[in-house]
Parts: C-alpha cells; structure tokens; sequence
C-alpha cells in the first residue's frame, strides 16, 4: 500500500469513528438542551460526555489492532485521533447550528439568564468574586451571538479539547513491532 493509500484510508476510517462521536456529542446536548426542563437529564450528560471520550481511544485501539495490524506509531495515533476529533467537532457544529438557528429561539440563553438570577448562583458568584453586573454583561454578551458564532465557539473547543485528549490515548495506543507479543507475530 503507498503513503497516499494509507492516508486516505486512514482518513476514511477517521470519518466514520468521527460520525459515530459527533452521535454521541448530539445526544449529550440533547440531553443537556432536555436538563434545562427535566434535570434529571444532567447525569446524561456528563455520562455520555465520559463515555464518547472512552469511545474515541477504543477506536485509536481497533484500527491499531485490526488496520494496522497491531503496530501504531505515536504519530500516526494522535493523528488518527486528532482526525476522529476534528470530524466529530465539524458535524457536531453543524447539528448545532441548526439546532441554535433553528430550534432554539433564546431557550438555552433564557434559562441560563433564570439560573443566574437565583439567589443560591448570587451567593455562589459572590463567593468567587464575581458580582451581578458581571454576570449581566456575560449574557448580554452570550445573547448577542449569532448561531453561527456559537457552533464555531464550541466547534474551537471541541477540536482544542480533542488535541489535549489525542496525547496520552496516542501514548497508550502506540505500540512499535518490537512490543509486539510473540503470539502476535507467529499469528502472522
């Protein structure tokens, strides 16, 4: 197989694992966008927020294992699952987008805006410094975005927290063929 063939493969399995966590993304904001009326639904979302980052590292393993035959440089693995990230932040910011330009209509906005008005979240900001007319000008700020200013907001979070993410599942997935089990190489 020559280089370009390698890549493109590698980015077509990329694609497909990214599918798949962009899915996993979409139901915690489900979940999360759900929180506001049945909070109940906040446990989902850190869950399934914990369970995507544990999917993404398995699929790291699965095409070391079953694509590149058990051998995956530390390169190639956090550029596997940097490419897994970056595909999964790029659908995700589309469903995002519409859902903000389309669904939304100032709903997350508008319950964060009840949240801080609460008296419990005024004493909580007043014990970390910060004062009402802070938080006024935060919102006013979030209120103002457009919907494409938020999907690229967290579409820049995703892929920065995806780089941060991709160091140490490429350290732990990387094996070189001298680490390689003897039974590993006999099978082939």
């Amino acid at each position: 197989m020559t280089a370009h063939q390698d890549i493109e493969q590698m980015q077509a399995f990329a694609r497909i694992d990214g599918l798949w966590l962009a899915v996993f993304w979409t139901v915690s904001f489900v979940c999360f966008v759900g929180s506001f009326t049945y909070p109940s639904l906040s446990t989902s979302v850190l869950l399934i927020g914990a369970v995507s980052l544990v999917f993404a590292a398995l699929r790291v393993r699965r095409y070391r294992d079953e694509v590149r035959e058990g051998v995956l440089s530390f390169r190639r693995g956090f550029l596997y699952s940097m490419l897994i990230y970056l595909h999964a932040a790029l659908l995700f910011a589309m469903v995002q987008y519409l859902y903000f330009r389309f669904l939304d209509h100032g709903f997350v906005i508008g319950n964060y805006m009840d949240m801080v008005n609460t008296d419990a979240f005024k004493e909580v900001a007043q014990s970390y410094g910060l004062s009402q007319t802070d938080w006024k000008i935060v919102m006013e700020n979030l209120s103002s975005l457009r919907p494409i200013d938020l999907a690229l907001q967290f579409f820049s979070m995703d892929v920065f927290m995806g780089f941060f993410v991709s160091i140490p599942v490429a350290m732990i997935m990387a094996r070189s063929p001298r680490r390689m089990k003897k039974t590993d190489i006999n099978r082939q």
